[in-house]
C-alpha cells in the first residue's frame, strides 16, 4: 500500500502523535521504540522505582494505624496507597510483557496490517483502489488524531494532580521551616504517610530527604506509569477501530461498478484475508490488557467514592485546597476509566458493523461462489470482538454507568460511617 518513502513518513508522523507517551515511558523504565536499547539499565530503574514505592507502604501503614478513627484521613491514605500499588502492578506487567507490547505498538505505528493487505497489490490496476486508499488513509489519520487528543488530556490531568500533591507539601514544609522553631512542627509529605522514628527530625538530613524520595517515587509512578500504560491501550484500541472501519470501506466496494464481475470473488477474498488479520490483532490487544485492567477497575470503584467523600469533607470544612485536589484527582481517575470504557465501546461497535458491511453488498446478484463467501463471513462475524476486564465484565458504556452508581453507593456509605 505504501512506498518505502511513504512508509517512513507515516512512521515519523505516527511517532509525533504519541511522542509524549514514548518519552514518558523512558522515565518509568521502558523503551517502547526498541526494547533491546538500554534494556538492562531501564529494567534496573524500573525495579528501583517499584521497590522504593513499596518501601513507602510502611509510612502509609503507620498513618492508618495512628489515625484509624479519622475516616477522612484514612480514606485518602488508603486511596493513594492502592493507587500506587496498582501502578507497581502495571510496571511489573510491563516488564514481563514488554516484547509483546512493543510488537503490537510497532504494528500500529507502521500500519503493518494495511501494508500486508493483498487488495492494494492484486487489485492495484482497478480505478476503485485509488478511492479506497484515500478513504482508508483519511480514516486512519482521524483515529490517530483522536489518539493524540486523548493522550494529551490524560497527561495534563495527571501532571496537575501530581504537581499539586508535590508542590503543596514542599511549600508548606519550607514555610514551617522558616516560621516555626525547630522540632515544633510536623513535616508534610507528598502522599499522606507517617514515619514515627523520624517524626520529630523535621527537615534534617538524611531523614527528611529519604522520606521525600520514597513518597515522591510513589507519587510519580501513580501518574506517569498510568499515562505510559494506559496511553499504549489508547493507541492500540483506536488503531484497531480504524482498521475495522477501513475494512468496512473495502467491503462496501466489493460489488461496485468499478470492480469487474469476473474479479469480484478475488476482491472479496482479499477482504476476507484482511478481516483475519484484523481479528488476530484485536484478539491480541484484548489478551494483552484483559487481566491487568481488572485491578484498575476495582480500584476505581473504591477511589471514586473516596474522592467524592473527600470533596464533601473539604466543602464542609471550607478547605479549598482539599476541594481543588480532589476535583483534579477525580477528573484524572475518572478519565482513566472513561478512556477504557468509551474506547472499548467504540471497539465493540466497530466490530459489529463488519457483519453489516458484508451483508449490505449486492451479493444476491453475484455468482454462487461469491454468495457462499458472504454466507461464510456472516457466520464468522456473528460474534464480534470486544475488550474484556478479566472474565467478569466488558469495557463498555454500560459498565461505566454501573461503576458510577456503585461508587456513589460507596460515597454514601462513607458519609454515614463518618457521621456516626
Amino acid at each position: 500500500m505504501y512506498s518505502p518513502e511513504e512508509a517512513a513518513e507515516l512512521k515519523r508522523r505516527n511517532y509525533r502523535s504519541i511522542r509524549e507517551m514514548i518519552r514518558l515511558s523512558y522515565t518509568v523504565g521502558f523503551n517502547l521504540l526498541d526494547p533491546s536499547r538500554c534494556g538492562q539499565v531501564l529494567r534496573i530503574w524500573t525495579i528501583v522505582l517499584s521497590l522504593s514505592s513499596l518501601a513507602s507502604l510502611y509510612g502509609h501503614w503507620q498513618m492508618l494505624a495512628r489515625y484509624i478513627h479519622d475516616i477522612p484521613r484514612i480514606g485518602e491514605t488508603a486511596g493513594t496507597a492502592l493507587q500506587f500499588i496498582t501502578s507497581i502492578a502495571k510496571m511489573w506487567y510491563f516488564l514481563f510483557a514488554h516484547r509483546q507490547i512493543y510488537e503490537l505498538l510497532r504494528k500500529a505505528r507502521c500500519h503493518e496490517l494495511l501494508q500486508k493487505c493483498e487488495l492494494f497489490e492484486r487489485m492495484s490496476d482497478l480505478p476503485v483502489i485509488k478511492g479506497i486508499r484515500q478513504q482508508v488513509e483519511s480514516t486512519m489519520n482521524r483515529y490517530w488524531a483522536s489518539t493524540r487528543r486523548q493522550i494529551l488530556i490524560y497527561l495534563y490531568s495527571c501532571i496537575c494532580v501530581t504537581t499539586n500533591y508535590f508542590i503543596n507539601s514542599f511549600v508548606i514544609n519550607l514555610y514551617r521551616y522558616f516560621t516555626k522553631p525547630k522540632g515544633s512542627y510536623d513535616i508534610m509529605l507528598p502522599l499522606p504517610s507517617l514515619y514515627p522514628a523520624w517524626e520529630h527530625k523535621g527537615l534534617e538530613f538524611p531523614y527528611y530527604h529519604i522520606q521525600m524520595y520514597l513518597e515522591t517515587c510513589s507519587l510519580y509512578i501513580c501518574g506517569m506509569c498510568a499515562v505510559s500504560f494506559d496511553g499504549v491501550f489508547i493507541v492500540l484500541c483506536l488503531h484497531s477501530v480504524g482498521l475495522m472501519r477501513s475494512l468496512n470501506q473495502m467491503v462496501e466496494q466489493a460489488t461496485s461498478e468499478l470492480v469487474p464481475p469476473d474479479r469480484r470473488v478475488e476482491y472479496l477474498r482479499c477482504c476476507i484475508y484482511q478481516y483475519q488479520r484484523v481479528a488476530n490483532f484485536a484478539n491480541e490487544v484484548n489478551d494483552c490488557f484483559r487481566h491487568i485492567t481488572f485491578t484498575q477497575f476495582l480500584l476505581s470503584l473504591f477511589n471514586w467514592g473516596l474522592a467524592l467523600f473527600q470533596m464533601s469533607v473539604g466543602l464542609g470544612t471550607n478547605s479549598s485546597i482539599t476541594m481543588i485536589r480532589m476535583t483534579m484527582y477525580l477528573v484524572a481517575a475518572g478519565y482513566q476509566i472513561v478512556v477504557y470504557c468509551y474506547n472499548g465501546q467504540r471497539f465493540a461497535t466497530a466490530s459489529e458493523e463488519i457483519a453489516n458491511a458484508f451483508y449490505q453488498v449486492g451479493w444476491y446478484e453475484e455468482s454462487r461462489e461469491f454468495r457462499h463467501l458472504i454466507r461464510m463471513m456472516l457466520m464468522r462475524t456473528n460474534r464480534g470482538f470486544r475488550l474484556d476486564v478479566s472474565w467478569f465484565m466488558q469495557m463498555s458504556l454500560p459498565t461505566l454507568m454501573a461503576m458510577v452508581r456503585t461508587s456513589g453507593q460507596y460515597f454514601l456509605l462513607l458519609q454515614n460511617v463518618n457521621q456516626k
